[in-house]
């Protein structure tokens, strides 16, 4: 814990300071509310213990300012014996505690108080974290395939370290999943593990989202609102696409990595939190180096470790697994939950699967929503639902013209992206309005991939 120290008596600064140190925490002692104030004001604390009585700026003043500055820092108050009537009236004002300085003063009570205030700021942080959705525990399926046990090694053996790892692979292959596998495995694993799309974000959004804003710092900005990483904190922070953050976004993020520290927009404080972050991204980053597009210094700090996910296709006994895996997932209560024939998991495994998992559970959701059957799932409802037959797939290629090629993949993507067209453009690499044309010109229909 950070906390601010305030009080115009040495020797009960000193006993309070020796007694926190004790305790593990990072503590800044000054002797006076102005000295406090100005530390307030330029870095980040969890916590400020004042004296009630001070001359000039009181404890009282510290704690009104923080209430409305900075809400999420607890206060606790030093008081005398006879103070103890304004001590609890301050209590009523927003402080969280107070301790009454005895004579001879016992550095015990400041243990015993920061004991308590620990465990009620951790369950703020799992409350705030759950908002985001960091405590979701998604399945980990597992996989038997050579590649798959080939990562999950490299995973098993990165997971325990603190080092920023970059995970590389095709859209839908599973990069959170191996993401939410490494944070499983770490020494962060009870913490929350918060996830963000720098590519689904809008660029003037995405600042906010991860560093929180300040009461003002825009229209609308009627209260502070804490970011994904304060959220993160003591857990694991996922950035998928990095490819897609923005330039003064990156300078930001280079600065959280070098020393955990960042500013929330509209805010002049720099505050800090410890959090792990791993990145994603579909696209080859060097060459968006290259171009200009994503800085280099920030490469090399993201990319300590990289993790490459194989696609699907290169781990096709795991199909199986994923494909019962997803019929359970999407069983509806108290039917049967269904399975899939020899010869149905044949005609999947002989499938290229440009969408990889993502389109393999399309897929099967397509099977499970769309079919009057209730018994084994057969070869003709997977060949219904496949966006090309695997025959033509792997041997009518080459009689296929360029438009054709094309628009096989652009109809396979839009299938993987769900129908989500700003996705599919992004998986192609092309912009929006040349997807539009391309779906005009071959006729393609958004209904069939949503």
């Amino acid at each position: 814990m950070r906390i601010l120290l305030i009080d115009d008596e040495e020797f009960v600064r000193l006993v309070v300071e020796q007694a926190l140190r004790e305790e593990g925490c990072e503590v800044q002692s000054v002797g006076s509310g102005k000295e406090g104030l100005d530390r307030l004001r330029t870095l980040s604390f969890d916590c400020v213990i004042t004296d009630l009585r001070m001359p000039g700026l009181d404890g009282q003043a510290i704690l009104r300012w923080v209430k409305e500055h900075q809400p999420a820092v607890d206060v606790i108050l030093l008081t005398g014996q006879g103070d103890v009537k304004d001590a609890v009236a301050a209590i009523k004002d927003g402080a969280w505690d107070f301790l009454v300085k005895d004579t001879p003063f016992d550095g015990g009570i400041v243990k015993a108080a920061l004991s308590k205030l620990r465990t009620v700021q951790e369950l703020r942080r799992e409350n705030l974290a759950a908002r985001f959705g960091g405590y979701r525990r998604d399945a980990l399926v597992d996989g038997t395939s050579h590649s798959w046990r080939a990562l999950k090694a490299q995973v098993a053996q990165v997971a325990p370290s603190q080092a920023t790892v970059l995970i590389q692979g095709e859209t839908g292959s599973g990069k959170e999943v191996v993401a939410r596998l490494l944070h499983a495995q770490s020494r962060r694993a009870k913490g929350p593990c918060i996830a963000v799309n720098c590519g689904t974000v809008s660029r003037e959004l995405l600042e906010s989202e991860l560093f929180g804003y300040e009461r003002g710092a825009f229209t609308g900005a009627m209260t502070s609102k804490p970011g994904l990483i304060a959220a993160a904190d003591g857990g694991s922070l996922f950035l998928d696409e990095i490819g897609e953050m923005p330039g003064p976004m990156q300078v930001s993020l280079l600065r959280f990595l070098d020393c955990n520290e960042y500013r929330p927009v509209g805010s002049s404080r720099t505050l800090c939190a410890d959090a792990r972050v791993i990145c994603a991204t579909n696209r080859d980053v060097q060459e968006l180096v290259l171009q200009g597009r994503f800085r280099d210094d920030l490469l090399y700090r993201i990319n300590t470790v990289t993790l490459r996910v194989p696609p699907l296709r290169d781990r096709q006994d795991d199909l199986p697994l994923l494909a019962d895996h997803m019929l359970k997932s999407l069983n509806m209560p108290g039917a049967a939950i269904r399975t899939l024939t020899s010869s149905a998991i044949a005609l999947l495994t002989d499938y290229h699967w440009p969408g990889n998992v993502r389109e393999l559970r399309n897929v099967i959701e397509r099977i499970v929503l769309m079919s009057p059957h209730t018994g084994p799932i057969t070869p003709e409802e997977v060949r219904q639902v496949l966006p090309q037959s695997p025959q033509s797939s792997h041997h009518d290629q080459a009689r296929l013209s360029l438009d054709d090629i094309e628009r096989l993949h652009i109809d396979r993507v839009l299938t993987a992206s769900g129908g989500n067209k700003t996705k599919a453009a992004q998986t192609l690499q092309i912009d929006y309005k040349t997807l539009l044309a391309k779906i005009k010109k071959y006729g393609l229909s958004i209904s069939d991939h949503a």
